[in-house]
């Protein structure tokens, strides 16, 4: 169920939130204590939907305000003037390499 819009990560958030809610009043009807509620599986997985439907909506929050500055700082930097190079001068010669001084070979002895 991974998907990248807002909108349906709050609806699956929505549903495992009633899943798990539903969950615990049954559980809490059958007489179970609060220590078997905790450990039960089904409750453990609904409890791991929930984190994960939110921690996926944190990231989309993320993402979108990330997104937003970026845009805000192109709109600002294509509102300001460009500013003019100073031009390059033609007549300008590349530096000559470096004279490298020949190396002495060692010679056996």
């Amino acid at each position: 169920m991974t998907s990248l819009s807002r909108e349906t990560r709050q609806k699956q958030l929505v549903e495992w939130e009633a899943k798990l809610q539903k969950r615990l009043t049954l559980l809490g009807e059958k007489g179970l204590d609060a220590i078997r509620i905790a450990h039960d599986i089904g409750v453990r997985q609904l409890k791991s939907k929930v984190k994960e439907s939110q921690a996926r909506l944190q990231a989309i929050a993320a993402a979108e305000k990330l997104a937003a500055e970026l845009a805000a700082m192109k709109a600002e930097r294509l509102t300001k003037p460009k500013e003019e190079a100073p031009k390059a001068k033609k007549a300008a010669k590349p530096p000559a390499p470096a004279e490298t001084k020949p190396t002495e070979k060692k010679k056996k002895a």
